[in-house]
């Protein structure tokens, strides 16, 4: 059933960029939490279960983890190119090494730093949403590290928790690393994984991987009142993140245990990373043909058909194929 999770996940990160607010929260940074619980699921699912074992077994996640984010990031890049290259919208910056940034993903993650911005009025990549991605791209070279050892896995679950708990006290840059940069997100991801590892297994009070993320889960909760009590919610998104952790956890957990297929599981599944990956691009189509002006009544649905429509075309003439090669026989 995490197809229909992801899918409405990319949904809450587009409404986000059209501006719109849940309780004044931004829906889109809880979405983000969500999908790096559900990255942290996916990749220990693909390292316990699906990759052939042996000293290869590295080279085979690594490979995998290419074939799955690029060839649909760098089709909607492509796509952004050319529009950007026919309109001129945003004043695009043809910089060589903003170009090299974006392609590389992971310099996108590090934009206060980095500059790769590529339109310069207003500031973004070629991908906005690129950012997470190149955290993503950051825990894949982590994670197995943590898979194989518990004890890397206690070092950094809890040095990141560290780091997101200092930034959300105001010590460090609450936006930098309480939400965006790994150092203080890898949490998320190994919580993730440890509710893979208690999926298919009886329900066992003592086990670690059962212990772990609902003692997060219990300790998100508890701050959460401080919080609200003493009035300690940053700036940034203290509580959308959060938000993200107290439900994230139970839907990850809750959702793997039930076994009914759908049919369009799949489908919403493949389509989510694309619409995740091509609103943008269909939001700055719109305002470039003064069409479905923000705030109307078909903004909202003019975007997420086209991104839709984008990201489907990705998927059945692309990501299908790489699908194929991605198989472990």
């Amino acid at each position: 059933m995490y197809g229909y999770l992801r899918f409405v996940l990319a949904f809450l990160v587009l409404i986000s960029h059209v501006n719109v607010r849940v309780f004044h929260m931004n829906p889109g940074v809880v979405a983000v939490v969500m999908f790096y619980l559900l990255a942290g699921h996916v990749v220990c699912h693909l390292w316990d279960n699906v990759l052939p074992r042996g000293r290869s077994r590295i080279l085979w996640f690594y490979r995998d983890r290419v074939l799955r984010i690029l060839p649909m990031y760098l089709y909607i890049t492509l796509l952004t190119v050319v529009f950007l290259l026919a309109t001129g919208y945003g004043n695009p910056d043809w910089s060589w090494l903003k170009l090299a940034g974006n392609l590389l993903v992971v310099p996108v993650n590090y934009y206060m730093v980095l500059d790769t911005a590529v339109l310069t009025d207003p500031s973004w990549a070629l991908i906005p949403t690129a950012w997470s991605l190149g955290a993503e791209l950051q825990a894949y070279a982590l994670l197995p590290l943590a898979l194989v050892s518990r004890r890397w896995n206690l070092w950094l679950l809890g040095g990141s928790f560290l780091v997101y708990l200092l930034a959300n006290l105001g010590v460090i840059h609450p936006d930098y690393f309480g939400y965006r940069l790994i150092f203080g997100v890898f949490f998320m991801f190994s919580a993730g994984a440890c509710i893979q590892r208690t999926r298919f297994r009886p329900l066992n009070p003592k086990d670690p991987n059962l212990i772990l993320p609902w003692a997060m889960w219990a300790v998100f909760l508890g701050m959460a009142g401080v919080f609200a009590a003493l009035d300690l919610f940053s700036p940034a998104y203290t509580r959308e993140t959060f938000l993200g952790m107290i439900l994230g956890i139970p839907l990850v957990f809750f959702l793997g245990r039930v076994r009914k297929k759908s049919r369009w599981n799949t489908l919403l599944g493949s389509l989510s990373y694309g619409v995740f990956l091509a609103h943008f691009l269909v939001i700055w189509l719109l305002d470039h043909l003064g069409a479905a002006v923000p705030g109307s009544g078909f903004h909202i649905p003019a975007v997420t058909a086209g991104s839709v429509l984008i990201a489907l075309i990705g998927v059945k003439c692309l990501e299908d194929r790489v699908d194929r090669v991605r198989k472990f026989n």
